[in-house]
């Protein structure tokens, strides 16, 4: 298990004056062009909206009153957060970062303090150190923790409310809220994006459009559980539409580098004369990568080879996008999950608004000819200072 512990300072906005020339919406980063989609939601706003106004519009976040009035309210206090995803990973860090520049902006802004901890468990699907790392934080009497769990829908329900009788509040983050009933949801807020709709069916869409509608696909998923049911969804209801593709192959790669480049290698025994794979997060996807450069197969080079496309949007990825491994990647809105986090429960825990039971952020299909925006996006996220207790 992994522990960390953070007390939150104001971050200089070195880093992001380079990207934005101003800050808009409570410090969201308006030139990265990760507009978030919980404005149109009615929750949260995102970027260069503004994130609560009055009922008759004559004041709204950026108003010098009402600011000060915030600032009266919060200043001085500590709001203390508990972080735990699934596993420690570069792309949950990429969301902490996130959660990092928020709290950070919000500090600078209204004088609030955070003290936020991180607690991983050692392994993926080891749920029940999870669920004593929730129980810990409701005994210490955390205000809020933020929570993606690979456990069974039902049974951490009855953890969220546990933890929410105890004075704790439960938000979930990164978790497929598309495939339950909302109103069966038992922390306060999920957010998350839709991957079906927003990961699994771009990247069938992108294959179509790729191979012109038609070719031979291979399909390399993650563990069973929710992520890989929705992703699946999305991915095959895309394909469905094109009756000119065809999936030939595929097999569990677990989430993990190595175990995608031998279910790649696998497969491509098989199929060597396969068109496109689909490794259903990025880690994956580029073992995936590796197994068709060990093979000594042809990679795509725009007009030809092998197409490779992820889901996750890491540094690491976009870093293979362009060295010319990795096709494609879906940002599936890393950063802006971790910020959009903070700022509901900043909202509503701290100032009493309400907010939306989900909110969704953008995703991207990222390749070779859009990534400069989300890939400067991540990299601002991940200069995030961290001052430690």
């Amino acid at each position: 298990m992994k522990k960390r512990h953070f007390k939150v300072v104001g971050l200089a906005l070195a880093v992001l004056m380079a990207l934005s020339a101003a800050l808009v919406g409570c410090g969201n980063v308006d030139s990265p062009a990760q507009t978030s989609a919980a404005a149109a939601d009615g929750g949260v706003a995102g970027a260069g909206t503004p994130a609560v106004s009055a009922a008759d519009g004559t004041w709204q976040w950026g108003d010098p009153e009402w600011e000060a009035a915030v600032r009266a309210k919060v200043e001085g206090k500590t709001f203390k957060i508990g972080f735990t995803p699934p596993a420690a990973s570069e792309f949950y860090d990429i969301i902490m970062h996130g959660a990092y520049t928020m709290m950070n902006e919000l500090h600078d802004r209204f004088g609030v303090n955070f003290e936020f901890e991180f607690v991983a468990p050692s392994e993926h699907d080891a749920v029940e150190s999870q669920v004593s790392t929730i129980e810990n934080w409701a005994t210490k009497e955390f205000d809020a923790v933020l929570v993606c769990t690979a456990g069974d829908f039902d049974s951490m329900n009855a953890v969220y409310e546990k933890a929410t009788a105890a004075g704790t509040a439960v938000y979930l983050f990164n978790m497929p809220a598309e495939l339950w009933d909302v109103d069966t949801i038992k922390a306060t807020s999920v957010i998350s994006y839709d991957n079906a709709r927003q990961s699994g069916y771009l990247v069938g869409q992108y294959a179509a459009e790729k191979l012109g509608g038609e070719g031979k696909i291979l399909f390399i998923s993650g563990n069973d559980g929710h992520w890989t049911t929705s992703r699946r969804e999305g991915f095959m209801e895309a394909v469905s539409e094109y009756p000119g593709l065809t999936i030939v192959g595929e097999q569990r790669g677990e989430y993990v580098r190595d175990s995608g480049m031998a279910a790649a290698e696998n497969l491509l025994q098989a199929n060597p004369d396969v068109d496109f794979i689909y490794g259903e997060n990025e880690e994956m996807a580029q073992g995936a990568v590796q197994a068709v450069q060990a093979m000594g197969l042809k990679m795509w080079d725009g007009s030809e080879g092998i197409i490779v496309v992820g889901a996750d949007g890491l540094k690491s990825g976009f870093e293979q996008i362009r060295s010319g491994g990795l096709t494609a990647t879906v940002d599936v809105g890393s950063v802006d999950q971790g910020r959009e986090a903070v700022k509901a429960i900043f909202m509503h825990e701290l100032l009493g608004y309400s907010i939306d039971k989900v909110i969704n952020v953008p995703t991207i299909l990222v390749d070779s000819e859009n990534i400069d925006i989300p890939e400067a996006y991540v990299d601002w996220a991940l200069a995030a200072e961290e001052s430690y207790n």
